[in-house]
């Protein structure tokens, strides 16, 4: 059974070579976050650009992040972006200050203020169930359905989940914290409703187009926003084994099944080659159906195309190697059943040894960009420094608000911590020096975080397309812009997020 030991070994290969868990959601319960105090508020703009001017190449450098794009705010106006790198690592385009970047979850903010806005003109309320709103329900039948309200929604407090499909709740409404994607799924249809036009069409007239950002929209069909927006990266070790691991678990399984077959029809263990053929395409095909479908599903459908590509790469690699090798060892020694196979399988293992350091040296792979007609209340808006900037500045100091509505989003709406709260839509981080607006981001191949203190008028916006390997690169280059400590930000809100379990 010589195809069951190689099998066995390019699994273990694979096992091995495989990557830590990632952390970017595994905070520890009960983690202490740090004040974020701003350091660098008394001096002259002119010194922060410099000094991160200087940073942030090296930082990047040093971290392998393909494109940062940066703006800065000072005294309630942005005073200066840039961008470093390129978005994307093939066609070396560089990023500008009109470069795009998906923010993920930054666009729950945007949704909540947009909701607000509703709120002041009387179609929305704060504490009314958000299910009277509606001609039909959105949530399934429970005791909570009718009970959630657009104050909940936006706070987090919900009790509906986040990554999930699922729109059961956890727990009572208004009786915990949970970091929640379904929520503003729920908001979505309420205000597409309410209003009877799309979550785009709302955005453009209620932020977009009175705050100055000509460069934000929740989907890709807009003119410019397409080509414009960065492509997100992963490394390539991540389709890599997200291939080779079930192909080579199926290509087991399919051989314990055909071989047992191929000895009741024909008397004997030994394989054809049309049979070998057939087990390595049916392995093929069944390894990469669940990957699509899966990812596709999943709301990812960019990483699963890219799964899929490289898969497909990786496919006819291994075939190529295979076809040279035994080309390569039937010239080199007369072909004896034992030996040859040894020397394949040597071979074989020394091509997959070879296509997984390839991809352990590829952290920035692009994934393929994927038109998002449709947009995500929770994480589909595409966003310039600069817009999200000026957003943050509305936030802080709302000139379309009222004051009633704009005090209570600002407000302590759910206490996670002694030093961390959220408001309603914006995170509130607690400080000496006041508190501090804030929203991360986070895609499989994009990292963003937006921060303002507005007593100061002084905050950062700084967005990435990097992956989730290194989900600390946002944070620390606000940390240096800031000079305060966000990443206990992020890691606490986090932590608290998805390990929260309800008291009894």
């Amino acid at each position: 059974m010589i195809m069951h030991r190689v099998c066995a070994v390019m699994i273990l290969v694979l096992i091995l070579f495989a990557p830590a868990p990632s952390r970017q959601t595994a905070a520890m319960p009960g983690l202490e976050a740090g004040p974020v105090l701003p350091y660098r508020v008394a001096e002259p703009a002119g010194e922060i650009v410099a000094d991160l001017e200087r940073f942030i190449p090296d930082y990047m450098s040093q971290k392998r992040i393909p494109g940062t794009s940066v703006a800065l705010i000072r005294d309630g106006k942005v005073v200066w972006t840039d961008g470093f790198g390129v978005t994307n690592t093939i066609t070396r385009r560089r990023v500008t200050p009109e470069t795009l970047f998906e923010v993920a979850s930054n666009s729950k903010v945007v949704t909540a203020y947009i909701a607000l806005r509703l709120v002041d003109q009387g179609l929305l309320s704060l504490d009314e169930p958000l299910n009277s709103y509606l001609s039909e329900p959105w949530l399934p039948p429970s005791a909570y359905r009718d009970t959630i309200t657009l104050r909940q929604v936006l706070s987090h407090t919900s009790g509906l989940g986040h990554l999930t499909k699922s729109r059961e709740s956890r727990f009572p409404p208004g009786e915990g914290f949970f970091y929640s994607g379904i929520g503003f799924a729920y908001l979505r249809a309420v205000l597409e409703e309410v209003t009877g036009r799309p979550l785009e069409d709302l955005a453009q007239e209620l932020v977009f187009a009175p705050l100055g950002m000509p460069d934000s929209s929740f989907t890709s069909s807009r003119p410019g926003i397409a080509p414009r927006t960065a492509s997100g990266h992963l490394h390539a070790l991540a389709p890599t084994l997200m291939f080779l691991l079930p192909f080579f678990l199926v290509l087991f399984v399919i051989d314990l099944v055909a071989l047992p077959i191929n000895r009741l029809l024909t008397g004997h263990w030994r394989p054809g080659r049309r049979l070998i053929f057939g087990i390595l395409v049916a392995a093929l095909l069944l390894s990469l159906a669940p990957s699509l479908l899966f990812f596709v599903e999943s709301g990812m459908p960019a990483f699963g195309w890219l799964v899929v590509l490289w898969a497909l790469f990786l496919a006819a690699a291994l075939a190529l190697a295979a076809l040279a090798g035994r080309t390569l060892i039937s010239r080199l020694l007369p072909w004896r059943r034992v030996a040859g196979a040894v020397l394949m399988v040597g071979w074989c293992l020394l091509a997959l040894a070879g296509l997984l350091y390839l991809a352990a040296r590829i952290p920035n792979l692009p994934a393929p960009k994927w038109p998002q007609p449709q947009p995500d209340a929770g994480g589909s808006l595409r966003a310039t420094t600069s817009d999200l900037a000026t957003f943050l500045i509305e936030l802080s100091d709302p000139r379309y608000l009222s004051p009633e509505t704009a005090a209570q989003m600002q407000a302590y709406q759910a206490e996670l911590a002694p030093d961390l709260s959220w408001g309603l839509g914006p995170g509130i981080q607690h400080s000496g020096q006041g508190d501090a607006l804030w929203q991360w981001g986070q895609h499989l191949h994009f990292q963003s975080v937006m921060i303002i203190y507005p007593e100061q008028g002084f905050g950062v916006v700084v967005c990435t397309n990097n992956d989730l390997t290194r989900p600390e690169v946002a944070s620390e280059i606000a940390h240096r812009a800031l000079g305060g400590k966000i990443e206990p930000i992020m890691q606490q809100a986090t932590g608290l997020a998805y390990n929260y379990r309800p008291e009894e």
